[in-house]
């Protein structure tokens, strides 16, 4: 590019420069002086700016530090929730004191738990009245609002300790919301905070000073008394106030200068240099001009968004829209780059879901990237880690993100060595979804879906001792239609309770199984619990048929959740018609350890085995009460007494209390403590059981089943069956013959 303009500008300002170089050097020496003091005060608000942002990035970096080790580490929320065991004091001391090792500005780190006001430090454990910090513990306790880094104040480890710094502490809540049960405390050393200022706060220039948001000095460089022109800056992370300012330094004076007889000389040299100087701007103007031309006409089309920079003068304002459109290109690039991924997710949630029509555009940009021309066919596969909440409370969070990154791994090498084409991202923080692609339509895609899975089950089984499961849906043609494969994919993993974990499911396994036979093992429910209650041990015997059953019907995971809810549920009513000493053993035999391992029993041979394994203990235990109380032997003989006559339509509590010699009324106090119900409702369950069995396996009519079950009236059984089952015989029969 020629540069005529440059040099014709260059040479017109020559004489200019001849003429003023003496007005220059005097001015020149009196700016230089005004100059210097207004970079330096710049410089100062630059330089305490910089002090103040790297103070508060300590300080959040530390409070990020605790609100993360709060959320992420399970042994805050065992703490709060009142483990005492020694060994899990130590370890959460050993965590501390690793917190403490982090960040040097870090004094100390203790935990607080209301319950038993026991306090864990990175040094020792003590109880509140022992620890020398119990009135800040006091006042934050109940206060969780007060989440701001706190005034310097002297910290004691003990009550009767000396004091062993100026801190300032950070108080959070465990668990993060709660009020009251536990808190983390977080001390940062004042001399810290001193030492940073003293090290990198102090010049020779500036006079830095920082005071809390009482207005207490923390910190204050000792020298010159500062000047009035102060920069202050308030931190609205700590509400600290940060000041600089210059110290006084001695100006010349000014007349000195003006007596030299080069001022006179620069005087007239200047008077001259404005008249060359219109001249010759006049003339070099019109390439500026020009380019003011072009930004007015563009301002005029953009009337809604115009370049709105400073109106000092032109060539301002033409730096001013260069360094505009040079940023906004470069913002653009930068949030593009970031957006990119999240896109490429957007895209790949849009196609799974089918939640609203794709841009065939960006469907497009994607099969590019994937070396695709068109879609012949596609089908999806979701990967599940087995056991999840194991896997993550057995695995470091740095741990978990190398099995997972390990996962899409293996998978994308196992489809490049198939010759496959792929596009995989996790839609649940423990579920893989992947999608295959294929060009040919006639290429069998679920078969060799099905062998590419099965190589990355193994492999992960036999090198990271991990299980996982796959469900593949089902082929599809057209990309608004790989929904539907998504849907076939996720219907499959859920029957992974009755099919079990570390395997592949297809989706063809599942879509013509039949449900039709649920309601007859439900009825084993309400049977179960009856038995249980009353100590028949056939409950364990109609419980094992039930499961299998399930099995048999291969139900997804929503429906035995259900079913077992259900029966939770009728075990509980079952239970709260004993007495409190039966509920409390059942509360702390079997729902206890249901609620706490409920989400990692996944398959059905896992539920078979807890449910037998806790409800037999709680049976042994609920026949021993009954067997220390004195009167079972009695209540036996009586149980064994009706189940051989209930068939008897004279059976009553007078006449078991004449067979057995005892008052009716003691007979029923002792029946319905040990059984947790009156002897008539007990003997009308009996009898229903019975006529239910006749009603299902024989052709009888209901007038003769009623007698057999010691009924004369046939309308009396027909009510009372009604009121304990919920429908008449004859229902019944037609349902479940």
């Amino acid at each position: 590019m020629r540069r005529n303009w440059f040099r014709r500008l260059l040479l017109s300002y020559v004489p200019v420069l001849i003429l003023i170089v003496c007005l220059f050097v005097f001015i020149g020496v009196v700016q230089l002086n005004d100059l210097s003091r207004k970079e330096a005060l710049k410089s100062s608000g630059v330089y305490v700016q910089n002090i103040q942002n790297s103070i508060d990035m300590s300080l959040n970096s530390i409070e990020l530090m605790m609100l993360e080790t709060i959320t992420r580490n399970t042994n805050m929320t065992t703490f709060a929730g009142m483990q005492s065991d020694t060994n899990f004091f130590i370890e959460l001391s050993r965590l501390l004191q690793s917190l403490t090792s982090t960040n040097p500005w870090i004094d100390s780190v203790y935990l607080y738990r209301a319950g038993d006001a026991t306090v864990i430090s990175d040094k020792t454990k003590l109880n509140a009245d022992q620890f020398g910090d119990k009135p800040f513990i006091e006042s934050h306790i109940n206060n969780p609002e007060l989440d701001n880094w706190s005034l310097p104040r002297p910290y004691r480890m003990l009550k009767d300790g000396n004091v062993e710094g100026t801190v300032i502490s950070l108080s959070r809540s465990i668990p993060l919301q709660s009020k009251g049960i536990a808190i983390m405390v977080v001390n940062v050393k004042i001399n810290s905070i001193q030492e940073f200022l003293s090290k990198y706060g102090i010049s020779e220039v500036n006079q830095i000073a920082l005071r809390d948001s009482q207005g207490q000095l923390i910190f204050e460089q000792k020298g010159k008394n500062p000047k009035v022109d102060d920069i202050t800056i308030i931190s609205n992370y700590t509400g600290w106030t940060y000041s600089s300012s210059l110290k006084k330094e001695e100006l010349g004076n000014i007349f000195n200068y003006m007596k030299s007889g080069w001022f006179i000389v620069g005087f007239l040299g200047l008077l001259l240099a404005i008249g060359w100087i219109v001249y010759i701007t006049r003339k070099n103007y019109k390439p500026i001009e020009t380019i003011m031309s072009r930004i007015e006409k563009y301002n005029q089309v953009h009337r809604e968004h115009p370049i709105q920079g400073p109106t000092v003068d032109e060539l301002s304002y033409i730096d001013y829209t260069l360094s505009s459109i040079i940023e906004v290109s470069q913002e653009y690039q930068n949030q593009s780059l970031v957006n990119q991924k999240y896109r490429r997710i957007q895209l790949f949630q849009e196609i799974i879901d089918g939640s609203r029509q794709l841009v065939q555009e960006d469907w497009h940009n994607e099969m590019l990237d994937l070396g695709m021309k068109q879609l012949g066919s596609a089908a999806v596969s979701i990967v599940e880690i087995d056991k999840y909440t194991e896997f993550i409370s057995g695995h470091s969070r740095e741990d978990q993100g190398l099995f997972k990154y390990i996962l899409k791994k293996v998978v994308e090498e196992s489809a490049e060595a198939s010759g496959l084409r792929i596009w995989q991202e996790w839609v649940t923080n423990h579920r893989l979804c992947i999608i295959f692609l294929e060009e040919q339509q006639e290429m069998p895609l679920e078969k060799m879906m099905l062998t590419l899975t099965e190589q990355v089950r193994q492999w992960m089984q036999n090198n990271l001792k991990l299980t996982v499961t796959f469900g593949l849906g089902c082929t599809v043609h057209e990309v608004q239609a790989i929904h539907r494969s998504y849907e076939s994919a996720a219907r499959a993993l859920d029957y992974k309770s009755a099919l079990g974990s570390n395997r592949v499911i297809g989706h063809w396994e599942i879509e013509l199984l039949s449900h039709d036979d649920l309601y007859v093992y439900l009825q084993y429910v309400r049977t179960i619990a009856q038995a249980f209650r009353v100590g028949n041990d056939g409950w364990q015997e109609q419980l094992k048929l039930l499961f299998e059953g399930l099995r048999r019907l291969l139900l997804p995971k929503e429906e035995i959740s259900g079913i077992l809810s259900y029966m939770n549920y009728y075990f509980y009513r079952e239970m709260m018609e004993l007495p409190p000493e039966y509920q409390e053993l059942w509360n702390r035999e079997f729902r206890t350890p249901w609620d706490e391992n409920m989400e990692t029993l996944e398959t059905l041979d896992e539920l078979e085995t807890f449910y037998l394994k806790t409800i037999s203990s709680c049976a042994q235990q609920m026949e021993e009460i009954r067997v220390s109380k004195g009167n079972h032997g009695v209540v036996q003989k009586v149980k064994e007494y009706i189940e051989a006559n209930f068939s008897d339509p004279d059976l009553s509590l007078s006449s078991l209390s004449e067979q057995f010699n005892m008052n009716s009324s003691s007979l029923s106090t002792i029946f319905k403590e040990d059984f947790g119900e009156k002897f008539v409702v007990y003997l009308c369950q009996i009898r229903m059981e019975h006529a239910k069995e006749l009603l299902r396996t024989t052709p009888l009519p209901i007038q003769e089943i009623s007698e057999r079950v010691g009924y004369l009236h046939q309308m009396s059984f027909i009510r009372a069956f009604k009121k304990m089952i919920g429908t008449t015989p004859g229902d019944y029969r037609k349902v479940h013959q």
